[in-house]
């Protein structure tokens, strides 16, 4: 058991992404247990309270992503997140039945792609409940015996893994964040979009349908990154920072390097903290570089058009301009969320990808539930 151990180890540090390390784990257990046929995880998000999927080895066209609620809407995933113990249902359609009224709609998934049982034990690191992860399997009352103890040690290096991971990713963005913070301070407008413009990102991306079907992972890593897309204004001085009035063509030059500067900045953070390797790292990169490019190609640092222009930062886009619209300017009282929609919605084709666009619109009624500006 212990050379076993030893070589799932091993193979595993060979993967160099946390994907890569997931998917290697998942069939590593199929391979033992043919009867597990998939893997899940949902992460907890301790500012919300709230569960939100994050990685599954199913296939795309079977995937449940996106997912997103209150943990406390499901009684029986608090109470094993509380007391931190597993849970073994032998047969979804059973209880799918008996509890039609309660039944979530990730069990409902579940039952109608054929899963019958399923166990699911909480995430654990140090200590702390950070998810859970779910196993499945289309027969029924298949988790039991030794089994169940071997998917919860792999439960646990899963927790590892996944911490780990965003272990890494938190340094990098804990250093830019740092910076971003300080140019906040010089701009109370700034501190308030820099609260909001993760979410409407996170919404943006995770509506986005046709090819642009993104993994929970990179939704999350997007939310993440998008508040740090200005962090390169912190070069400029608080004479153009804070000007009340239209600026000049030189200022304007000046503002237009924050793209470019910010890029500098980031790559130095790396380069010191040694963090290269680290996933998703291009697509902090475009953020920061290319949010302020346009689809006709009037946009800058490079003038890029259409569908040169990385999809992250055509969706951050879309949220910066959002909330700038939600907030007060020194030439303009705030738009209500019906009068921002609108003119992202004039925006569309020439300044703003339509599909990106066409995404939050289909968020109204969730936009003005989060009271940005009520209309």
């Amino acid at each position: 058991m212990a050379m076993q151990n030893a070589s799932v180890i091993y193979e595993l540090n060979r993967c160099r992404t946390l994907q890569g390390k997931l998917r290697f784990l998942g069939l590593r257990i199929k391979e033992k247990y043919p009867l597990v046929e998939r893997f899940s995880i949902a992460l907890y998000q301790p500012t919300t309270r709230s569960i939100r999927t994050f990685f599954t080895t199913s296939a795309m066209d079977e995937a449940i992503t996106g997912y997103d609620i209150p943990l406390a809407d499901s009684p029986s995933l608090q109470q094993i997140a509380d007391q931190k113990m597993p849970r073994v249902i032998s047969d979804l359609v059973v209880l799918a039945e008996g509890q039609e009224d309660a039944v979530t709609y990730h069990t409902e998934m579940l039952v109608k792609q054929g899963w019958r049982s399923s166990f699911t034990c909480p995430l654990i690191v140090q200590g702390d409940f950070v998810g859970f992860l779910f196993f499945n399997s289309k027969t029924p009352a298949a988790f039991k015996g030794p089994m169940l103890l071997e998917l919860e040690l792999y439960s646990q290096l899963i927790a590892q893994v996944v911490q780990q991971d965003y272990a890494a990713i938190h340094a990098l963005t804990a250093s830019v964040h740092s910076a971003v913070e300080l140019f906040s301070d010089r701009n109370e407008e700034t501190r308030h979009d820099l609260e909001r413009i993760g979410g409407y990102t996170r919404m943006v991306a995770s509506s986005m349908g046709g090819k642009w079907t993104f993994t929970d992972r990179q939704i999350q890593n997007m939310a993440v990154f998008a508040p740090l897309h200005d962090v390169g204004k912190l070069a400029l001085p608080d004479s153009i920072l804070l000007k009340p009035g239209p600026l000049t063509s030189a200022e304007f030059n000046q503002v237009k390097g924050h793209t470019w500067r910010g890029l500098e900045f980031l790559e130095r953070v790396i380069s010191k903290g040694g963090m290269g390797h680290l996933p998703d790292i291009q697509m902090l990169k475009n953020i920061i570089l290319y949010h302020h490019e346009k689809m006709d190609g009037t946009g800058y640092p490079d003038s890029l058009s259409g569908e040169a222009i990385p999809i992250e930062a055509r969706v951050v886009a879309v949220a910066d301009v959002f909330e700038a619209l939600l907030t007060d300017q020194p030439y303009r009282p705030a738009f209500t969320v019906d009068e921002a929609l609108a003119e992202v919605q004039s925006m569309a084709g020439h300044h703003l990808d339509p599909e990106c666009v066409q995404a939050l619109l289909n968020n109204r009624d969730r936009l003005i539930s989060m009271n940005a500006v009520v209309s």
